[in-house]
């Protein structure tokens, strides 16, 4: 009996075909460090994550109260930079560059704290809306399109002035900005939902005998995962930006804590005389938008299949 012949150019191409294929994470993880912009934008963000998570510990001198003595020299208010701190001191004589550092904190844990909110309550509802529909969609979209057509502006301040008697802590700023902001989400997972439900691999788990529970969170959410990452992308600049123009009005987190907001809040009457003051706030302010802008728009051209660059 004669021996099969091996096609050796048939075992190159088989073995090639192995090696090159990728899941769709790996896939966007590879097209995302393309994205010069959306990877310098990562680098920006984790650096400023562990600036965050150091201020827990450590500042260079104490945010809340003015050194007093640098190295041997009296620290006065409006000092510029470089003089004898980095960044320079506020009206208050504070350090600036301190001060910037536990701003960065309170920063991402309302940015980061608002789409954990927007995530748990929008995607619930949306997948509930794009799934179940009938009566259930049509309350769910009905207090959708409510909440829309209130400023988020106005729900913010009725909850921090009258709820929170113009004293609320970074939670309940979490939450106002959220009560608002979750509506996108909803609207988004709700359309997600909709189209996958009519998809050959969600009809089956139902012929195969599966719970609503389990089609809806073990075979729809995992699907929408990618549009859902960048919308949440999107939002923290929202939610960051929202904080900061509370903190501006006065109504962010208390004193002394310090927020980018209540920075360039504070330095603002001193913009003729002491204009680092509020340029060090507002320069991280725009900085940290854009980072994140940076890396949706990367996330987004990296997990949409059709994208071929």
């Amino acid at each position: 009996m004669a021996l099969a012949q091996i096609d050796p150019q048939a075992t190159y191409i088989d073995e090639t075909a192995v090696r090159e294929q990728t899941s769709l994470w790996q896939d966007a993880w590879r097209r995302l460090r393309r994205n010069r912009l959306a990877y310098v934008a990562s680098f920006y963000l984790a650096l400023l994550a562990v600036v965050a998570v150091v201020s827990l510990f450590w500042t260079p001198y104490p945010y809340y109260a003015s050194p007093v003595i640098v190295h041997g020299h009296p620290i006065t208010f409006y000092d510029p930079p470089l003089k004898h701190t980095i960044l320079g001191t506020d009206g208050f004589a504070r350090d600036i560059f301190s001060r910037l550092m536990v701003g960065a904190r309170i920063s991402l844990t309302v940015g980061l704290g608002t789409q954990v909110v927007v995530i748990a309550l929008g995607v619930v509802l949306g997948l509930l809306a794009g799934y179940i529909r009938g009566a259930v969609d049509s309350v769910i979209s009905t207090v959708i399109n409510i909440f829309y057509g209130i400023p988020n502006l106005l729900v913010a301040l009725v909850l921090v002035l009258v709820v929170a008697n113009g004293k609320p802590s970074i939670v309940f700023i979490i939450i106002a900005i959220a009560v608002t902001g979750w509506t996108d989400m909803a609207r988004l997972v709700r359309g997600q939902a909709l189209s996958l439900r009519e998809r050959e691999f969600v009809e089956a788990a139902i012929a195969s005998g599966a719970r609503r529970n389990k089609v809806i969170f073990g075979h729809i959410l995992p699907n929408s995962l990618g549009p859902l990452i960048v919308q949440a992308t999107f939002g923290i600049p929202q939610a960051i930006l929202f904080e900061a123009f509370l903190s501006f009005l006065g109504l962010g987190v208390p004193p002394p804590t310090p927020s980018w907001g209540s920075m360039a809040s504070d330095g603002f009457h001193a913009m003729q005389i002491a204009p680092f003051v509020v340029l060090a706030p507002t320069i991280a302010l725009s900085l940290t938008l854009m980072a994140f802008n940076f890396l949706g728009d990367g996330l987004r051209d990296a997990l949409d299949p059709r994208q071929k660059r």
